[in-house]
């Protein structure tokens, strides 16, 4: 047996993914840390060869639309194995949820006229609801201020969901302490 074959190499990996809501009540909804979880159904290493490759998308996507389950969905993912997959996309889909909820927080401060600081949970995007004054008064607010990250809330800070994204992923490795130069060390 060759060495180089026990060795893993990063690859494309088809997901098929079920993103129906598992929340069920506003109070889970609202709940600290509780978003939507994306179950993995079906996880395969996708083909070399172009035509096995195109092959398979079209029998994985034919079943997809087979379920006639809007909820489920096909996705490509570039991982190290099958599980590995199945995490990134879980975690994709958590992340997304966390910026779109981010997202509410700030333009409903924004739609009341609100200016100031807001504490944004970092797992979920979620917040205490509260506007403060300054940092200070937002991070002092808080019982554990090191889950929270604290951004201002202006019309002059347009916060996107790709935006909060992007800084709610930043700020995940900030605080596993995984960020080596600015880029995360962890994937």
């Amino acid at each position: 047996m060759n060495t180089g074959d026990l060795v893993k190499r990063r690859a494309q990996h088809l997901v098929i993914a079920d993103d129906r809501d598992a929340i069920t009540t506003w109070e889970e909804h609202v709940r600290a840390d509780r978003l939507p979880e994306r179950r993995v159904v079906h996880v395969e290493r996708q083909a070399d060869h172009p035509v096995e490759r195109q092959a398979q998308w079209d029998e994985l996507s034919g079943s997809v639309l087979d379920a006639g389950s809007e909820s489920l969905s096909l996705l490509t993912v570039s991982a190290l194995s099958h599980a590995h997959a199945a995490a990134i996309a879980r975690h994709q889909y958590a992340v997304h949820h966390a910026a779109v909820r981010m997202v509410e927080v700030i333009d409903s401060h924004m739609e009341r006229g609100g200016s100031g600081w807001a504490a944004i949970r970092i797992t979920d995007g979620g917040s205490d609801g509260e506007l403060y004054g300054d940092y200070e008064q937002a991070f002092t607010a808080q019982q554990r201020p090191e889950e929270y990250t604290y951004v201002p809330v202006s019309p002059q800070y347009p916060w996107t969901p790709r935006v909060c994204e992007d800084y709610l992923e930043a700020m995940t490795h900030l605080r596993h302490g995984c960020m080596v130069y600015g880029r995360p060390t962890c994937r």
